[in-house]
């Protein structure tokens, strides 16, 4: 995403905040859900995608506080301060989720080793994901064009629609033909994803920031 797209505070501060909370609200569950879920189940995949959830809902968190402070006043409503702040959540968000991918990495050899057997509920959980994904991927479309942070969970959403496709794909194999290999691949896979999707988003931040330092 190029810096020029990004908009004023005075945009972030219209952006309805129901919106986000209801976004809030059942990637938050979905989290839990997955999070739960794969450390009963021994799945990976679902594990990875919970780590790329854990990294949106606080991206989510912190967008909503900015947008609280800049109701309130507390925040400058200078567009320099306002984007040196959201770059800075920013490059922090990709360093959270370079740390999951890393995490995801150290389980999956460990799984490469000793793989375990799965049960059916993670294509549940999977088809559960894929639906929450694909109504926030709507909500948020409208709104990703003001925030460089909205911008980042909009597509992490999309990216979380095919990690739940994938996922979903990984629990049937392991199902019905016992490829217990496949659910390693898939969290690796996943993990993959989340470091690119890190990468471009510490990029978007750090050029902003320097952008910002020139001026």
């Amino acid at each position: 995403m190029q810096v020029e797209q990004l908009k004023q505070p005075s945009d972030l501060e219209s952006i309805p905040a129901q919106c986000l909370w209801l976004v809030l609200g059942l990637r938050s569950t979905l989290f839990l859900v997955e999070l739960a879920i794969g450390i009963w189940s021994h799945s990976l995949s679902l594990l990875a995608g919970a780590g790329h959830l854990f990294s949106d809902v606080f991206s989510l968190i912190l967008t909503l506080l900015i947008i609280r402070l800049l109701r309130r006043g507390v925040m400058q409503r200078s567009t320099q301060t306002y984007r040196r702040v959201e770059a800075g959540i920013a490059v922090l968000n990709g360093l959270s989720l370079i740390a999951t991918a890393l995490l995801i990495f150290q389980e999956a050899i460990q799984r490469l080793q000793t793989p375990q057997l799965l049960a059916g509920l993670p294509m549940l959980v999977a088809a559960l994901s894929l639906i929450i994904n694909i109504y926030c991927v709507r909500l948020l479309h409208p709104e990703s064009h003001h925030s460089l942070n909205i911008r980042g969970i909009y597509l992490h959403g999309i990216a979380d629609i095919f990690s739940a496709i994938a996922v979903l794909l990984s629990a049937l194999a392991v199902y019905f033909l016992q490829w217990l290999w496949v659910d390693t691949a898939v969290g690796l896979l996943v993990a993959v994803l989340i470091i690119a999707n890190a990468f471009v988003l510490m990029r978007s931040g750090l050029q902003l920031l320097r952008t910002q330092s020139i001026e």
